[in-house]
């Protein structure tokens, strides 16, 4: 029997900070040239349409992603005629660096609200919008922040902020929608010190606070084991080990925020 349509996969890739990843279409596409996009592709093999996404988007932009739910399924006519139903799943940057194929010639990496700004189709302002509605909304005025304390000879290691000059923190962040604790405590030190392989000891503190826009953040601090070399992710242009007697230098803008009260010795 001939097929009566095609299967299209596609991701809206998410980081760790909220934003979005969206790529511009080249000028010779044979459907919406040089209109924004989320990233993926035809189901060409006999895989599941998770695994097919997660190749597209490594031959398309290069990186690797956790394919999450399914989280909308749409349907649209090519400009050459083809009928095609797709399928968009809510995906979790990992690793790599954005490098496009010769099917996009831009990328960006936006906040949700900021996609109507971008030249697209009707359809997919309507997914984005219902993206964000779903996950920029009522949920983020209660944030969980897990930070991670590694010690080693009765020192601790802190990093300087990118994007903050003289901000020093533990390493670590918030967890996303659809993680569990340990899982978004994992990925945070998997991407913001370079380790894989490492033993979570115990809680070290907690504690709850407001931040001066209102949100109401949880924090939790556990100590790590580890032998591995850190290697920094560009979230941070340098790092240093503090001794106890150090930790009120950094106590305003570190410990304070991240809820922590540490004894180095104990």
């Amino acid at each position: 029997m001939d097929k009566k349509f095609e299967v299209a996969v596609k991701g809206i890739i998410r980081r760790g900070d909220g934003k979005i990843l969206i790529v511009k279409r080249s000028r010779e596409d044979d459907h919406a040239p040089e209109l924004w996009e989320t990233v993926g592709g035809g189901m060409d093999e006999e895989i599941s349409p998770e695994e097919n996404l997660k190749r597209e988007i490594l031959e398309e932009v290069g990186i690797e992603v956790l394919v999450r739910e399914p989280f909308n399924v749409f349907s649209f006519t090519k400009d050459t005629g083809e009928f095609k139903v797709g399928i968009t799943f809510v995906c979790e940057y990992v690793s790599g660096e954005v490098r496009l194929s010769n099917e996009h010639t831009e990328f960006q990496w936006i906040s949700p609200e900021d996609f109507k700004k971008y030249a697209s189709v009707l359809s997919l302002y309507k997914e984005i919008a219902a993206y964000a509605n779903k996950f920029t909304g009522e949920h983020e005025h209660f944030v969980i922040s897990q930070k991670a304390v590694l010690i080693r000879n009765e020192k601790c290691f802190i990093g300087e902020m990118n994007n903050r000059k003289d901000l020093w923190d533990l390493p670590g962040g918030r967890i996303n929608n659809n993680e569990n604790r340990e899982e978004a405590f994992r990925r945070e030190v998997r991407e913001e010190l370079g380790i894989n392989n490492f033993e979570i000891a115990s809680v070290l503190d907690y504690d709850a606070w407001h931040t001066k826009s209102g949100f109401a953040v949880c924090g939790t601090a556990s100590l790590i084991e580890t032998d591995e070399m850190i290697d920094l992710s560009d979230e941070h242009i340098s790092g240093k080990w503090i001794a106890e007697n150090e930790i009120y230098q950094f106590f305003d803008i570190l410990f304070h925020r991240s809820g922590v009260n540490l004894c180095l010795s104990a």
